[in-house]
């Protein structure tokens, strides 16, 4: 029998060893790709539990004191009677899925009617939760809409203002949620916008305003 000769050069080698050690580094890489796109789904999955968390401490109605002392106040100083605030979901497609509407009032007058807004909540992929603020240009035309709320079923862009880059972000820690803006994107917030707010099951503080959910 004729014996077959071995061809035992390096470059032979090395040829032969290539393709397991290639097939290894692609398989490597296609394991890294699925574990990125597995973790960025664990985090959206993450950041949608806590949005729905959110959504369900949020609504209610609340009363509020001021926070801080006087030297921590606002050149504005805030009027020295308690506030009262209604927060309701609301379905108003044109500003989002998830939208709110947050009615402050005096405590012991509910006829005088402070401020109304309306909060929309979105998961962004970069910053987590955001929270996009929107007054009234025609505030009347929505008081007390609470208790009318397939009112806010037909709100579109054109009822509302909102100044862009002044999202509230939102994270949670423990049992608390926190909210602030980034400075160097929201530069034109105005006096009275909301810079910061936390959040438990039964209390909400906005910026220097402590409230405590009644009910």
């Amino acid at each position: 029998m004729r014996a077959h000769a071995v061809d035992s050069s390096p470059a032979l080698r090395s040829a032969r060893g290539a393709a397991p050690l290639a097939a290894l580094g692609l398989f490597a890489a296609a394991a890294s790709a699925l574990g990125l796109v597995g973790g960025c789904a664990s985090q959206e999955k993450l950041r949608n539990q806590e949005l729905t968390e959110l959504l369900g401490w949020l609504p209610g109605r609340y009363e509020s004191g001021v926070q801080g002392d006087s030297s921590a106040r606002r050149s504005l100083e805030p009027p020295p009677e308690r506030i009262a605030l209604i927060i309701a979901k609301v379905y108003t497609p044109r500003l989002g899925r998830h939208v709110l509407f947050a009615q402050e009032t005096a405590a012991d007058d509910p006829r005088r009617v402070m401020s109304e807004r309306m909060w929309s909540f979105r998961v962004d992929d970069r910053r987590g939760i955001l929270e996009t603020v929107y007054a009234f240009k025609d505030p009347l035309r929505w008081r007390d809409g609470q208790e009318h709320l397939e009112v806010f079923t037909g709100v579109v862009a054109e009822d509302v203002l909102t100044v862009a880059g002044c999202e509230l972000a939102w994270k949670k820690a423990g049992e608390e949620f926190t909210a602030t803006q980034d400075p160097l994107l929201c530069r034109d917030a105005g006096g009275n916008a909301v810079r910061s707010a936390e959040l438990t099951p039964d209390t909400l503080v906005l910026g220097e305003y402590r409230f405590r959910k009644t009910r």
